[in-house]
């Protein structure tokens, strides 16, 4: 009998019983095991049912050492943990980023499988099937990136043992628009006369090259110093997620150019809110009202119509053609690696060129130079080398 009622009295003389089962197991290697166990259900017809539940881990695998391993969760349930987790590590804007993925893409396609069966073919599939649909590689790598961060986390946990081989796909680095020396100043010049009140927002992230998030978070008392003509960069500001640490929780400090202290003192005069750049009664500055007005002033000067961070690019490409070091740039940009700056490394144009002159020696140059005594030749009035037989 393998389900049946245990009865008995307790030190106090009370009667007690519980429905238990009892199983003799016999392991395909010869090995005889005996399960006995109190039913979480207490009547006869949830004994039996454990009693079924049991028999299946055992002819599974899934019940080692006396006790029931635990499932593997799928992607879907893992997920919720997952995102859980991230957010006491990461800023709310990058959870969001995460939800999304997951919510639209990789739900969708893997949600339903346990973490330990999704492998290279699957991941491989799932690429195959995304570009398919028109997606870029840079936007797969991302699904990729995040994937195997998921699963770090679940072999971290103990919920897997391994972590699937995940190969980037080949992209085409994105490129990137800017202004040259020329298009800047006639981009400022049309700010300074058709938008007047935006041309100090225009020429210190010109000058600073910082995030839209950053320069509308700017307040006075923490973050500028004219007197000493320096700017910090301590916070930035996310939309619907308020103000938060810059991006990559990097606070920073760059040095301010002439003119950008003027504008900067020009703005002092005119704003009397706590935030350096904002709307009426010192409301936050909306990344919408900034690109509204970045395209005035580009219609203005005749120019394309370019994006936010394009200002951003501005600045860095400029700080590059000027011969200013990369490690300086990353450091003013605010970048975690210099890869990341790097991208702007061939608008560095001639700046080895003296340099590979070292390569290709003159004539006199080339000749050997004596290593020993040296006499002079009475009849040709040249040092030579003494020779010797």
């Amino acid at each position: 009998m393998t389900v049946r009622k245990r009865q008995w009295r307790d030190k106090q003389g009370r009667a007690r019983e519980k429905w238990m089962i009892h199983i003799e197991h016999t392991w395909p290697d010869g090995r005889r095991q005996t399960i006995r166990k109190i039913s979480p259900a207490q009547t006869k017809r949830g004994a039996e049912k454990y009693e079924r539940e049991i028999r299946s881990m055992l002819v599974s695998g899934r019940w080692k050492d006396g006790k029931p391993q635990q499932q593997t969760p799928t992607l879907k349930t893992f997920s919720k943990e997952f995102l859980a987790h991230q957010g006491s590590i990461n800023k709310p804007s990058s959870v969001a980023s995460k939800e999304s993925m997951l919510r639209r893409h990789l739900l969708p396609a893997l949600g339903k499988y346990p973490l330990d069966q999704i492998d290279e073919r699957k991941i491989d599939a799932y690429a195959v099937q995304k570009l398919a649909t028109g997606l870029a590689p840079q936007t797969v790598n991302l699904h990729f990136t995040l994937i195997k961060r998921i699963l770090r986390v679940a072999r971290k946990w103990g919920l897997i043992t391994n972590v699937p081989e995940i190969d980037m796909l080949k992209a085409r680095k994105p490129g990137f628009d800017f202004l040259t020396f020329e298009e800047s100043e006639q981009f400022l010049s049309a700010a300074a006369e058709h938008l007047p009140a935006w041309h100090p927002y225009m020429l210190v992230a010109v000058r600073t090259g910082l995030r839209v998030g950053e320069m509308v978070a700017l307040r006075w008392r923490e973050d500028i110093d004219l007197d000493r003509g320096r700017l910090r960069v301590q916070q930035s500001y996310g939309g619907q997620f308020g103000f938060t640490s810059p991006k990559n929780d990097k606070a920073r400090e760059l040095p301010l150019t002439r003119d950008a202290r003027e504008a900067l003192q020009l703005q002092r005069r005119r704003a009397s809110a706590e935030l350096v750049f904002s709307r009426d009664e010192g409301a936050v500055l909306l990344r919408q009202t900034v690109g509204l007005a970045l395209a005035k002033v580009c219609k203005a000067a005749g120019l394309r119509r370019i994006h936010n961070h394009a200002l951003r690019h501005t600045f860095a490409s400029h700080a590059v053609m000027r011969g200013i070091p990369m490690r300086q740039v990353q450091e003013w940009l605010g970048h975690s690696s210099i890869v990341v700056t790097m991208r702007y490394a061939h608008l560095a144009e001639g700046s080895g060129d003296e340099l590979i002159q070292r390569l290709c020696t003159t004539p006199d140059e080339d000749r050997p130079q004596p290593a020993g005594p040296q006499h002079m030749d009475s009849t040709e009035g040249q040092l030579r080398p003494k020779l010797t037989l």
